[in-house]
């Protein structure tokens, strides 16, 4: 199955940064868990056949593990994902999210775990995003009892990032909270807004 990824960004429309709301950067764990997935996988075999199918600039990049913070670029990044879902298909994109909840909260932001209730990881997920990148914005729309919603502003990532990768972390990262019941909603761009991404979390409180 082929992903639909972008190849060029338009423009800012007026009123947003001068670099429009696309994520030119992501840390290590993004990239990190794409070797981890194909070392599990197929061992070095299956990484350097994964090196083998992408370009000389983003092999060059990958050759060496990149570190935990270290900032990767997102067009890299984002030929690196893309060749591994060529190879895997584009379900991935849900286990991935998954996979970078687990990681993330188990690791540098596992202070965050230890406070345990969904309304508190919730009001910290803007916070996370910028962590991990840089671009686009996120922010807490609305936060009640059982239920909030996101607004992502953000461009330059492929659609199933933001429709099957975003929901699933966040579902996860909600489930690490000890959260049994939950769904999480992800509402298309309007026509006119191409870049802004809405996610509604519902829970039992």
């Amino acid at each position: 199955m082929t992903a639909d990824i972008p190849t060029s960004f338009g423009g800012a429309p007026s009123g947003v940064p001068e670099a429009g709301w696309r994520i030119t950067h992501e840390r290590g764990p993004m990239s990190r868990q794409v070797r981890a997935a194909a070392l599990a996988e197929g061992g070095e075999a299956e990484w350097d056949a994964l090196l083998a199918s992408v370009s000389d600039a983003c092999r060059e990049r990958f050759r060496v593990p990149i570190g935990y913070f270290e900032w990767v670029e997102s067009e890299l990044a984002l030929e690196l994902h893309h060749a591994w879902i060529l190879r895997r298909g584009e379900e991935f994109m849900a286990r991935r999210g998954a996979d970078a909840a687990r990681e993330i909260l188990h690791g540098a932001q596992s202070w965050i775990l230890r406070l345990a209730t969904p309304s508190i990881l919730i009001q910290s997920m803007p916070r996370l995003f910028h962590f991990y990148y840089r671009g686009g914005e996120l922010r807490v729309a609305s936060l009640e009892p059982g239920v909030a919603r996101l607004e992502l502003r953000g461009e330059g990532y492929f659609p199933a990032w933001y429709r099957e990768a975003l929901p699933a972390w966040a579902a996860e990262a909600l489930r690490l909270t000890g959260l049994k019941e939950l769904r999480v909603d992800y509402v298309p761009p309007p026509p006119q807004e191409a870049h802004l991404h809405r996610y509604e979390l519902r829970w039992n409180p």
